[in-house]
């Protein structure tokens, strides 16, 4: 193998497949004078003048399992065109090595580290705790990333104002239902306050425009959830007089057409199933039957019908 001291001597072209074949050397599994060797090329290769040395260098040790940490920093500290692809895959990065880059390296180090393949609890509140907002929305957007309570809770309270990135958080697949209903409460309070503030609106009036903002974000998350949760929520609603005819309307007019049936099967008391296909016949009479045994008034179920008809329009 190249000497170190004769890398000097070597065009750019040569350098480049030398630091491939260096770096599937240190991502085999086996040990030996060949690994020592190669580990000493790439301390040398790692500050090579050419981009496109470093470059090549950094794609071929993602898949090496372990580097030694100065190794590891300089090619996390590295231009972008090096470093990114390398904080997002590499596999010789702990939990404690990942936190280091998210505390002392920047934004887009940490939201290359946030859109990592199974992130754990712990790096995903680091960068829940002090990332940048690109990077906090990268990591709710990482479905393979562990995000806890103790992260939502921080998110909430980092970035209230930001309705999108709550949307985002609220809808995440791993999240219980329960705790989606806790963000969107903590969220109505401090997003009233800021609508308050910006925007000189009474607090009466901000709090009933963020209600109905709430209500969609919750309403489309459960309409991803599955089926048992939704009966379970819909049930624990209903037992304390919270399915309401403002609730249920609600339901129209979002187009969340399975929260309708589903909370009208738990008025009922009858399977989901039975009340979906007395539904699918699209029959008016039909459905103004259900809503009348549900308890509505007729006013109410005539302003039903009404939404009802313009959701089956689409």
């Amino acid at each position: 193998m190249t000497d170190a001291n004769d890398l000097k001597h070597i065009d750019q072209e040569a350098r480049e497949e030398i630091a491939r074949k260096v770096g599937k050397i240190l991502s085999k599994e086996t040990n030996g004078s060949d690994k020592e060797a190669a580990l000493e090329l790439a301390m040398v290769l790692v500050e090579d003048v050419a981009v496109s040395v470093r470059e090549a260098l950094s794609q071929e040790l993602r898949a090496c399992s372990f580097l030694p940490k100065d190794m590891l920093f300089t090619l996390a500290s590295d231009i972008e065109q090096v470093s990114m692809p390398f904080l997002v895959a590499s596999e010789a990065m702990d939990d404690d090595f990942l936190e280091e880059i998210i505390l002392n390296c920047g934004d887009s180090a940490q939201e290359a580290v946030a859109g990592r393949s199974g992130l754990s609890e712990a790096v995903s509140f680091a960068i829940s705790d002090t990332g940048c907002l690109k990077s906090v929305e990268t990591l709710v957007e990482n479905e393979t990333a562990t995000v806890s309570e103790r992260s939502c809770d921080r998110v909430v309270d980092r970035f209230p104002a930001e309705r999108s990135l709550m949307e985002k958080l609220a809808q995440r697949a791993d999240l219980p239902t329960e705790i989606v209903e806790r963000i969107i409460f903590k969220v109505s309070k401090r997003y009233g306050e800021y609508m308050t503030e910006k925007f000189d609106l009474s607090t009466d009036y901000a709090s009933y425009l963020v209600s109905l903002a709430n209500r969609q974000v919750f309403s489309r998350t459960l309409e991803m959830a599955p089926h048992a949760e939704v009966a379970n929520y819909l049930s624990q609603l209903h037992g304390v007089k919270g399915l309401s005819s403002d609730i249920m309307l609600t339901y129209l007019q979002n187009n969340n057409y399975r929260l309708f049936t589903a909370a009208l099967a738990v008025l009922l008391e009858k399977p989901f199933e039975a009340i979906e296909a007395r539904l699918a016949q699209g029959d008016k009479k039909i459905l103004a039957k259900l809503l009348e045994l549900a308890g509505f008034s007729r006013s109410v179920v005539g302003v039903m019908l009404i939404a009802f008809e313009r959701l089956r329009a689409h």
